[in-house]
């Protein structure tokens, strides 16, 4: 009888978590982005296409799957690649069902926590765009599943051990920080039946669903023509899974305030991310476990070690731009947020006068829609097309043969997207400045980054000398502006000119805050959208990646009206890139040197303070707040914030310039001592 009860409960949770899935994939459908998204997107899709590698570890699973749905016979190759995030994310939310019953949950309970979790916005922005997200969330939860069934009490040993250390091995290919929680959950399986003939069974099976990496060398032995990490041997393999051709881990020294921020900032996300209905009912649920604390406890210190990972081995800068990196790496954080507040809503219920119970639960059913109905709005993406759009204004106003050099990872990848597979503008020249993206161009494989510059800088003044057609950037490369290559603006691309003008791209002269010393070759843009133009419903909708996208077009106008000379014409294109870049520093940094220019200074110290908060741990903002100030003749105020900057970033400049400001404020006391440090 009590193994029949089992199997009823099991076949009532199977049913409601189809239910779930069902449902969630018509939801993340219904807003799911038409064509190629922003970020990694673009890099993702033309890896489905081409069978590729994309960044390491080069996600060969997901790659897999994703070339399986580029060959189905409807839509574009973006939208079908899109697709599979909005099923793999409504396969997770349907796990994540069945974990909540694993976990003892009651009916109200599963249903608040999935509806927590599936409504969460870390996990909707994930579905609606081609991302290794969705498959590391459901790599993450299918992990936790097989981690309940290995250790409960009625497990076969062999059988379970081998089907989660399989799925272990095969999540560290899902996502490379799935390896913190295998870890632990793979201490937890083995802490119950402990022998040393179970461990070395584990990691064999380990190794076996780990092997899947081995598509790698194989794939790249063929030579696509979109290969990453170029892993032809075991070698390359290796150095393309600890990043050595990717650039380094670690972002930032150790500082504990900098480490309390990113927690601060990371619990910020979360409670962000499932709204405040959700992140009450986290609370409530941690106070109200009650017999869920032994399952959940376990699950929830697996997902906590991926930020406590992201502290310790990354330190990355607490401000919007990499919190908008990292937050996709918190669902499965996200996940366990969401048992915590399945079993508050039941546990609460039980605690209710009889009377008061369906008014409770109904009052919570109806928030927790509301909320996921305001996220619907914000993770809508099915009329996006912007980046479609930036990838054709890159190519289409280009003459006929022309090379575009690309480095930025939106430009290199809408662009090469567009042409190789939507066949747009087929007859340029792509060439990635990285050099290990689309084959080599510039010998890099192998070669130390700190040799890289170099080498890039030697064969582009190659390639400008030898050209027979016209050769634009993206971006100028400021070794080349600093070399004497004249870059003359063309909208979002610039030409590149050597020859008897050269000289004048190294001379001096205005130039737009922030930006290298480019020449306009006053184009007519009388047409040309604003970026508040281009992001329907608000700037406030969309995400830090979309929002860099479309600044681009308004900082793309009032770069080459800065050039002119004409800063009163250029002002409000500053200030519309700064309302798309609300929480971006430069954007408000720039607009503050265009409001000193254009005779506006409560705007210029307006924006100099929100840069500054925004990103406390940049000494720029500071510094030029106290330049403004030493202008302004409040010597005090500058000296301040000359201290300010040094303390970020200390530096003989900052130094010396403390010591002037307290010297013309009359505290020589306090000027000597920063001059003996300057």
């Amino acid at each position: 009888m009590e193994d029949r009860g089992i199997h009823m409960r099991w076949t009532r949770a199977g049913a409601g978590s189809l239910a779930a899935a069902a449902i969630a994939a018509f939801v993340y459908g219904s807003t799911l982005a038409p064509s190629v998204g922003a970020g990694d997107s673009g890099e993702l899709i033309l890896a489905a296409q081409s069978m590729g590698i994309p960044h390491p570890p080069g996600y060969p699973l997901w790659v897999l799957l994703a070339r399986a749905a580029a060959v189905l016979p409807w839509g574009t190759v973006a939208f079908r690649v899109n697709a599979l995030s909005a099923v793999l994310s409504a396969c997770a939310v349907g796990l994540f069902y069945l974990l909540a019953a694993r976990c003892g949950l009651r009916k109200s309970g599963r249903f608040a926590a999935t509806l927590i979790f599936a409504g969460s916005t870390l996990l909707w922005d994930s579905a609606v765009q081609a991302e290794v997200y969705s498959l590391a969330t459901v790599a993450f939860l299918a992990l936790s599943l097989a981690a309940f069934a290995a250790r409960s009490k009625g497990a076969t040993s062999a059988r379970s051990d081998a089907t989660f250390f399989f799925v272990a091995g095969m999540a560290l290919l899902a996502h490379q920080t799935l390896l913190f929680p295998a870890l632990i959950l793979g201490i937890w399986v083995l802490a119950r039946r402990f022998r040393p003939r179970r461990l070395v069974a584990a990691l064999a099976w380990a190794a076996v669903g780990f092997s899947c990496v081995l598509a790698l060398p194989i794939r790249s032995a063929a030579h696509p023509w979109f290969d990453w990490g170029q892993n032809h041997n075991l070698t390359h393999l290796w150095d393309n899974l600890l990043r050595r051709n990717y650039g380094g881990l670690r972002q930032n020294p150790f500082r504990l305030d900098r480490t309390v921020d990113e927690i601060v900032c990371m619990g910020g996300l979360m409670a962000a991310s499932c709204g405040v209905v959700g992140a009450s009912l986290t609370a409530l649920g941690t106070l109200l476990a009650g017999r869920a604390r032994p399952a959940l406890v376990p699950l929830t210190l697996a997902a906590l070690t991926i930020p406590a990972a992201l502290v310790a081995f990354v330190g990355f800068t607490p401000d919007p731009e990499h919190l908008a990196q990292i937050g996709p790496f918190l669902i499965p954080v996200l996940a366990a947020a969401g048992l915590w507040a399945g079993v508050g809503v039941a546990n609460l219920s039980k605690r209710l006068p009889r009377i008061a119970r369906a008014p409770v639960a109904a009052a919570c059913a109806l928030a927790l829609l509301a909320t996921a109905a305001l996220h619907y709005r914000l993770c809508d993406r099915s009329a996006f097309r912007l980046p479609e759009r930036y990838g054709r204004d890159l190519l289409e106003p280009l003459p006929r043969g022309a090379t575009l050099i690309l480095d930025g990872d939106n430009e290199t990848f809408l662009a090469a997207y567009l042409s190789r597979v939507e066949g747009v503008r087929a007859d340029l020249a792509l060439v990635n400045r990285r050099g290990h993206v689309f084959g080599d161009p510039y010998g890099l494989t192998g070669v130390p980054r700190s040799k890289w510059t170099e080498i890039q800088h030697r064969v582009d003044l190659e390639r400008l000398r030898s050209a027979r057609a016209p050769v634009y950037y993206a971006t100028p490369p400021e070794d080349l502006v600093r070399g004497g290559v004249r870059f003359l603006n063309e909208g979002l691309v610039y030409r590149a000119v050597l020859g008897s003008e050269a000289g004048l791209g190294a001379a001096g002269g205005n130039r737009r805050p922030g930006a290298s010393r480019v020449a306009s070759n006053n184009r007519d843009t009388a047409a040309w959208p604003k970026s508040t133009d281009l992001l329907p419903g608000g700037p406030e909708r969309y995400g830090y990646v979309e929002r860099k996208l479309a600044i681009t077009y308004s900082a793309a106008r009032a770069q080459a009206l800065w050039e002119e000379e004409r800063y009163q014409d250029a002002f409000p294109w500053f200030e519309d890139a700064a309302r798309v870049g609300f929480d971006f520093p430069a954007a408000r940094m720039n607009l503050a040197v265009a409001a000193a220019a254009s005779g506006k200074p409560e705007v210029t110290l307006t924006e100099l303070v929100a840069a500054m908060k925004l990103a406390p741990y940049d000494p720029e903002p500071s510094a030029r707040l106290a330049v403004l100030f030493a202008v302004a003749g409040r010597y005090r105020d500058a000296a301040v914030y000359f201290e300010r900057a040094y303390r970020i970033s200390p530096s003989v400049e900052l130094a010396s310039n403390a010591a002037r400001a307290w010297s013309l404020a009359g505290e020589r006391e306090r000027a000597r001592y920063w001059e003996a440090k300057g």
